[in-house]
């Protein structure tokens, strides 16, 4: 079963969401904190049957709306079906960047398209 968390949830795993993401951070390419990531971003935490599987985060930056995160490997379907839904939250395009081969191939397997280089842009007109 799917569950989503945010930092105001009570029962968020702030340690749990906080070691993943030091853990992936290299990959992830913020140099931000999780602190400073989970303050100021929206941020949410996806749950397969109680453990943590899919952080991912959106912050705007100069009018367009950014998404980075980051999940457990060999999760890859119950990671697309949730980082899917959550691209549904929005009405806006929503924009990302990325050299990782497998976060390249999450964002082109749900909807993402090369706008330039590294840089990564949802549609919501043509989702």
């Amino acid at each position: 079963m799917i569950s989503v968390r945010t930092p105001y949830s009570n029962n968020f795993d702030y340690y749990e969401c906080k070691k993943m993401y030091e853990e992936n951070q290299e990959l992830v390419e913020d140099d931000a904190t999780f602190d400073e990531v989970i303050n100021n971003t929206l941020f949410f935490a996806f749950y397969d049957n109680d453990k943590l599987s899919l952080c991912i985060y959106f912050y705007p930056i100069k009018g367009k709306l950014w998404v980075n995160g980051y999940g457990v490997r060999k999760k890859h379907l119950f990671n697309k079906i949730c980082f899917k839904t959550a691209l549904t939250w929005f009405n806006c395009d929503i924009w990302a960047k990325s050299v990782q081969n497998p976060a390249i191939y999450g964002l082109l397997v749900s909807g993402f398209k090369n706008f330039k280089d590294n840089i990564y842009v949802y549609r919501q007109n043509e989702a």
